[in-house]
Order: structure tokens, then C-alpha cells, then sequence
């Protein structure tokens, strides 16, 4: 989720006053990057949509950048139902589909709603390459993006569905603007539709403000060739940025970090063998697995090590420092790191070791967060290949 501050009225109604509607215009063939925004705002962050559309204004599409958001919003909030998909342009929006009536309400949690925005922006905005952004609440492996009036929600399996089902060749860039989506788990779903080349998320939760969308696009219209992985680490390091000198409490730890997918299979098949190797001799390894998970920086409620997730590289250092018998397993993961991660950046906070880039699900105990069948249920595919499904339920055993 995403917590912080509260908008003025006055910003509201400037934001509103900038949703227009404006007749569609197809983009320009040559373009070289197109940005999808898979803006789910039909929630508590319909204000925080409204705050991000006016930072992606102050920039807009350019000749080489389209920039297109699917914007659904929440009567609570605004005052009434309605999506609508938008292309952004400096100071203004061209509204393309849809309008603000429950004639074009749209359940953002449903995956065929993501599938079409998808096949419409290629179809209507081709570029060389493509991003998608993920906008909203997030949950790690429970999944993301909440539609509160339709009661629904995007489960990781319904977004890998989405993208593989849709037309689209391939995603350069993956991003989750949304809370604690940096994980091994929602990395190698993604993984698997063969279709995403980078991803970039939060290993830790989201402040309100969200990614500064004026600085990362600014830059990639003033650099339009960018590959997915230039682009990706400029986005981490102008988010971090942007939340290094903030005085907004939260806001002093934010984390975000690029991964490359490509790479991912190969270390999730090392994390396999060194759960089955743990699994073989579980007595012999509890104390040094116990060791590692408690030493590991601990993710979401942070200052008081609550959360469900751990840095994943922290806790593979430390299984091999606690018990050398198992370095044969540990070293070549830490090898394979940097492969695996292109760029992470954190500010400050209770993380005293600095994220590494991905998390895995380990709750501190049995009374907190640990709800394996619902773990099993949505990431089935990590949870089997690796046994972690399997070490979790040994490990909790009472």
C-alpha cells in the first residue's frame, strides 16, 4: 500500500480542471518508447492517481515518447464512477476512450481489463520499445492493483496471464509503482511469460508520492534511445533521490531496484538446490536457517521487524557464514547477483545492511503473516519448483 499525506482541495481541482477531452490522435510510427500505466486509483490513492497525472503533464509525449495511462477512479474520493484512457501531453490530457460515468467503469481487477489496455495502447501507439507500469496498492506475492468497486484485485497469476495472453512482442520494462513488489517470487512469475525483460519494484513499501514521473520521463525524452536497463536504473536512481532529503517520516526509507528477468530462472534453480539440500538434513541446518532469517533486514513495519519478507541476498550470505557447509549452495547465488540485479538504491530507515534487491516471503513466526496456503495459491509455480512451499511448512511445524 501507499501511506502519507493528504492533497489540498485547491490541487484537486486544478488536477480535475486538467482532465480533459480532446479528439484521439494516433502517434507518430517512429516513436522509440511507449509508457503504459496501469493507473488502478479506484481506491483510498484516487487522490495520489490525480497528484502523478500532474507530474507526468509537467513533461507530456513527445515525438519519440508516448506516455498513456488507463486512469480508473473512485466515487468516494471524486465524487463519481468512470475510467478513462489518456494520452499525456505538456499541460494537458487527451482524453481517447472512455469518460467519468458508470458507462465506462472499468474492474481494474480483472486481467482481461489489463489485457485489452494493453493490446489497444500497441495497436493505437506502436513504439520500438514498451514499459508497463503497475500503479496502486501491492502486496508482494497477494498481488496488486485493488479495485474497490468492483471488490477485486490483480492476483500475481492474473498479471502473468494478461501479459502472456496479450498481443504485445515483448516488455522492455516492467514497473510496479506499488508497495513491496520486488520479490523472487513476483519476479520469476513474471519470468515465465517470456515476454518482460526488466522489472523494477520496491522491495519496501511505496510512500504516497510515488515514482517522481516529472524526472524519470524528462529524462527519458531527453534520451529516447535508452535500452530498458539505462532506463531502468536512471528510474531507481531518481526515485531514491527524490525521498533522500525528505522530511515526510516513511518517505526516509524508500527502496526500489531493477532486475533483470532474463536472469532470474537461473538463480531461482541455485535457490532450489539449496532448499532440497536443507530439506535433506533439516535438523543439521535449522539453527543456521533461524540465524540467517533473523539477521536479514525485514520488510514492511520495518523498524519493528514484523513483516513478512527478507532481503533474499542477505539471508543466502548469512546461511553460508552461520554454517560453512552449506557455501557450496550459498556462493554461487552471491555470484549470480548481479547478474540477476541491474541497479537497487535505498535511503536511510531501519534497514541498516541496504536492500539488495529482492525479498522472499519468510515471516518472523507463526503468528505473524504466515498464511502458507494462500503463499501456495498464488505463486504455485516458485513455491513448487523451489520447495519453499515445502521449508516453510517443515521449518513452522510445531
Amino acid at each position: 500500500m501507499k501511506v502519507g499525506k493528504i492533497v489540498s482541495s485547491v490541487l484537486v481541482a486544478l488536477a480535475l480542471s486538467l482532465l480533459v477531452t480532446a479528439y484521439p490522435t494516433r502517434a507518430q510510427l517512429s516513436t522509440k518508447w511507449t509508457i503504459m500505466v496501469y493507473m488502478a486509483a479506484d481506491n483510498n490513492l484516487d487522490p495520489a492517481g490525480l497528484d502523478d497525472i500532474l507530474e507526468m503533464q509537467m513533461v507530456g509525449s513527445s515525438d519519440h515518447v508516448n506516455v498513456v495511462v488507463l486512469f480508473d477512479r473512485w466515487i468516494e474520493a471524486c465524487g463519481f464512477n468512470g475510467s478513462a484512457l489518456l494520452y499525456i501531453r505538456e499541460d494537458m490530457n487527451e482524453t481517447v476512450w472512455g469518460g467519468w460515468s458508470n458507462a465506462y467503469e472499468l474492474n481494474m481487477g480483472d486481467p482481461e481489463t489489463l489485457k485489452w489496455f494493453i493490446n489497444y495502447t500497441v495497436e493505437n501507439y506502436p513504439a520500438e520499445k514498451y514499459a508497463l507500469i503497475l500503479w496502486d496498492h501491492g502486496g508482494n506475492w497477494e498481488g496488486v492493483c485493488w479495485d474497490w468497486t468492483d471488490n477485486d484485485y490483480l492476483t500475481i497469476e492474473e498479471v502473468k496471464m494478461a501479459i502472456s495472453e496479450s498481443a504485445i512482442g515483448h516488455i522492455d520494462l516492467l514497473g510496479f509503482d506499488a508497495c513491496l513488489m520486488a520479490s523472487i517470487e513476483v519476479a520469476y512469475t513474471m519470468s515465465l511469460t517470456g515476454k518482460v525483460g526488466v522489472m523494477v519494484a520496491s522491495e519496501e513499501f511505496i510512500p504516497w508520492d510515488g515514482w517522481p514521473y516529472d524526472l524519470i520521463l524528462g529524462e527519458l525524452i531527453e534520451n529516447p534511445e535508452w535500452s530498458a536497463e539505462e532506463f531502468s536504473i536512471h528510474i531507481v536512481d531518481n526515485y531514491v533521490a527524490s525521498y533522500s532529503h525528505g522530511t515526510q517520516g516513511f518517505a526516509w526509507y524508500a527502496t526500489l531496484s531493477a532486475i533483470n528477468l532474463a536472469e532470474v530462472k537461473t538463480i531461482v534453480s541455485q535457490i532450489t538446490s539449496l532448499t532440497g539440500e536443507i530439506l535433506a538434513n533439516f535438523k543439521t541446518y535449522k539453527s543456521a536457517v533461524t540465524g540467517a532469517k533473523s539477521s536479514a533486514d525485514r520488510y514492511w513495519f520495518g523498524f519493528w521487524h514484523q513483516g513478512a519478507y527478507i532481503d533474499l541476498y542477505q539471508f543466502i550470505y548469512m546461511l553460508g557464514t552461520i554454517n560453512n557447509k552449506l557455501t557450496s549452495y550459498t556462493i554461487p547465488i552471491l555470484e549470480m547477483w548481479n547478474e540477476v540485479i541491474i541497479h537497487a538504491g535505498a535511503c536511510g530507515g531501519p534497514h541498516t545492511n541496504g536492500a539488495n534487491g529482492l525479498t522472499i516471503y519468510f515471516p518472523r513466526n507463526r503468528n505473524l503473516f504466515y498464511t502458507p496456503e494462500p503463499y501456495y495459491e498464488s505463486v504455485p509455480e516458485f513455491a513448487e519448483a523451489t520447495k519453499w512451499y515445502e521449508l516453510l511448512t517443515k521449518y513452522f511445524n510445531k
